[in-house]
């Protein structure tokens, strides 16, 4: 069989993507990424559906759309999460790591896939669509015995390494992350009131951070530091949710506290002293750790 074109291509690998991740695919989310008309969403679907994975879409009246047959497996993808997730980042555009990985002489450091299930994501998406609340069978480093939470989830967060989802804890009765891998079998719908998504003042309250060179390197090293992170003045001002603050910190391998930045080669960068503080109530207000 031919390829189609690149365009077609990404289109068709889109339909494969959603149907995989979501649970579910409608023609309007194809006609608003990619501009084009309802005609030419429904031919897309109806040729993937027919020449490329024959059979693994069914439609659903439910859903005013398609959703995957049981036993669906994604052809023109590896099935890994962070695909859906540049299609959702980039909507059309091809990832910079497909880019680079294209030419022989440039490569890309892979990142491990946390394990993040179809069958998780699906309900979890349904979830947040729907202000839904779900029962979880779950573990973590504080608690690492498997056992059952209700969280009512609003967002799914990547934070370059991992995947969580932020929400409501009904256990905690506050708002928390929870990482996707450490969430056992498929999540149960379940009737549960929890506070709305907008009273999450931690995802939508925003955190100035600074970022300086380690203040242990020499002048020499510290120039190079602010080289390498496009620090012109010697300082880097990032505004961030307060929720998403310590991975901001972690991504950029910033060190917070003293005893961190002791360790020069591991953190070229610290936050500024004096931020310290005001950061301290939203470090780590996790039980994916």
């Amino acid at each position: 069989m031919p390829l189609p074109k690149h365009e077609a291509l990404l289109r068709l690998r889109a339909i494969e993507l959603i149907s995989y991740w979501e649970g579910r695919l409608v023609t309007t989310q194809l006609t608003a990424w990619f501009g084009i008309s309802r005609q030419q969403a429904s031919s897309d679907i109806n040729r993937y559906n027919s020449e490329f994975n024959p059979g693994s879409l069914i439609h659903s009246p439910a859903v005013k759309g398609y959703v995957p047959t049981a036993g669906f497996q994604p052809v023109l993808s590896a099935g890994h999460i962070n695909e859906y997730m540049a299609l959702i980042g980039e909507q059309s555009d091809q990832p910079v790591s497909e880019i680079l990985e294209a030419h022989p002489s440039v490569t890309t450091v892979q990142l491990p896939d946390r394990a993040a299930r179809p069958e998780v994501v699906r309900e979890l998406i349904r979830a947040c669509r729907n202000a839904g609340s779900l029962k979880v069978l779950y573990a973590s480093m504080s608690h690492p015995q498997i056992h059952e939470r209700v969280i009512s989830p609003h967002t799914l967060v990547y934070t370059g390494f991992r995947w969580h989802v932020r929400a409501w804890c009904h256990k905690s009765q506050a708002f928390r992350d929870f990482l996707l891998s450490r969430i056992y079998r498929t999540p149960k719908s379940c009737d549960a009131h929890a506070p709305l998504s907008s009273t999450d003042s931690g995802w939508h309250d925003q955190v100035n951070l600074t970022l300086i060179p380690n203040e242990l390197l020499s002048d020499a090293q510290k120039s190079l530091v602010e080289r390498d992170f496009g620090m012109p003045e010697g300082r880097l001002q990032l505004t961030v949710r307060t929720a998403l603050a310590h991975y901001t910190l972690q991504r950029y391998q910033a060190a917070i506290t003293s005893e961190e930045a002791e360790r020069v080669r591991e953190h070229p960068l610290q936050l500024l002293p004096t931020d310290r503080a005001k950061l301290t109530p939203f470090l780590f207000s996790s039980d994916g750790k």
